[in-house]
């Protein structure tokens, strides 16, 4: 009972997010909105140790080689865990899509390539290399419509955090390196998205296959230098 007043409570809240997106808003409001993206202290400050952690039977603690793939889930396998995950849930599929997504709303008057950079130099000032930056919807206007709303896509890398993290995962090569979306919704109010990848999150596994700290702080600073990242492009803060 408990569990279903905690999701009803959890929609009601994306539902009133959602509404209060579509009110013209003041530079406060937005300010507000954007601080949401990221919790600076997380409810649970510090791993949890195994020995906390209730008896949930999980793989043994395992010694693997750096740089390799682990063996590979079927089609089968993914598909019955996700279905049977899926229909246990309240959301939407776009519900759950900005659930994994931290965003930011840039504020009035601040021209799509002032954001841009923005992004650029904020990056440059916090040792975020640039390792990429996609116009989509050059291509888009050329072939589909002219009109297509703008949206680019711009990555940032720690380069050796990434190295570290491959070597630990090599499957997170499908993630990386840090992505962040620039895009202008149908009232021409410009957007900065990214992956919300917090590894404070993982804190509570039971799996006692985890990262070392030093991977964990590092991972940690990259999500707050993206943070800070798209905070600057917001604002406008070169």
């Amino acid at each position: 009972m408990k569990l279903y007043k905690f999701l009803v409570a959890i929609t009601t809240i994306l539902a009133i997010s959602t509404s209060a997106l579509n009110a013209q808003e003041t530079e406060e409001e937005i300010l507000k909105f954007n601080e949401k993206s990221y919790m600076e202290e997380a409810p649970i400050k510090k791993r949890v140790p195994l020995g906390e952690i209730g008896h949930i039977p999980t793989r043994p603690k395992e010694d693997y080689k750096k740089n390799t793939m682990l063996e590979p889930m079927s089609a089968t396998a993914k598909m019955r865990f996700m279905q049977t995950t899926m229909a246990t849930m309240p959301f939407s599929l776009r519900d759950l899509i900005s659930m994994m997504v931290a965003k930011k709303k840039a504020l009035p008057g601040l021209s799509f390539d002032e954001v841009i950079e923005s992004l650029k130099s904020k990056a440059l000032d916090l040792n975020m290399r640039p390792t990429g930056h996609n116009t989509p919807y050059k291509i888009l206007r050329q072939t589909f419509d002219p009109e297509s709303p703008r949206v680019e896509f711009l990555s940032f890398c720690d380069l050796i955090t990434m190295r570290l993290i491959l070597d630990y995962s090599l499957e997170m090569s499908a993630f990386l390196p840090c992505r962040i979306g620039v895009v202008e919704d149908e009232n021409k109010q410009i957007w900065l998205t990214t992956l919300d990848f917090d590894i404070r999150w993982l804190d509570t596994s039971p799996n006692p296959n985890r990262i070392s700290d030093d991977l964990r702080e590092r991972a940690i600073r990259v999500r707050e230098n993206i943070e800070k990242i798209m905070d600057a492009a917001a604002t406008g803060d070169f």
